[in-house]
C-alpha cells in the first residue's frame, strides 16, 4: 500500500490572539494541527516556532498513534516554552512517518465564533463553527 500523507508540513500564518469569549476550552481562541496518522508504526512529531523577530524555538516532540487522529493546540504546547499570544507564528512539522496535517483555526474573540481550516492549500471558513475543507 502506498503512504499516505508527508513527512515535512508548514503551517504560515499562525496567530493566536490575546482575548476569547465564552466557556472555555471549547472557545478559547486557539490554533490548531489534527494530525492523521495512517501508518503501522507511531509518528514522531517534531514542531520547530518560528518568528518574525524572534529565535526558533522548539522542537516540541509529539507522537501520534499508529492509524489514529490527534489534534494539537498550539496553545498547549508548552515545553520548550509556552507560544506568546497575539504574536504571528510559523511552523515546521516534520515526522517519522508519512502523515496528514490540517491547520485549523477558531476565533472565539469575535461576536459570533468562527472556525477556518486548510488542508494542502484548500480553505473554507464559516461563521457558524462548523468547517469545511477539501483535499
Amino acid at each position: 500500500m502506498e503512504a499516505i500523507g508527508k513527512r515535512r508540513w508548514t503551517i504560515a500564518g499562525g496567530h493566536i490572539p490575546l482575548g476569547s469569549n465564552g466557556m472555555e476550552p471549547e472557545f478559547t481562541s486557539r490554533d490548531e494541527i489534527a494530525v492523521l496518522n495512517c501508518s503501522d508504526s507511531p509518528a514522531r512529531l517534531r514542531i520547530q516556532i518560528q518568528y518574525a523577530d524572534r529565535p526558533v524555538v522548539g522542537p516540541y516532540d509529539v507522537e501520534i498513534a499508529a492509524r489514529r487522529v490527534r489534534r494539537i493546540r498550539f496553545n498547549d504546547l508548552i515545553f520548550p516554552e509556552a507560544l506568546p499570544l497575539d504574536v504571528d507564528f510559523g511552523a515546521v512539522i516534520e515526522a517519522d512517518v508519512p502523515v496528514v496535517v490540517q491547520f485549523t483555526r477558531r476565533r472565539g474573540s469575535r461576536a459570533r465564533s468562527s472556525m477556518e481550516s486548510t488542508c494542502e492549500g484548500s480553505r473554507t471558513e464559516t461563521a457558524t463553527g462548523s468547517a469545511t475543507s477539501s483535499v
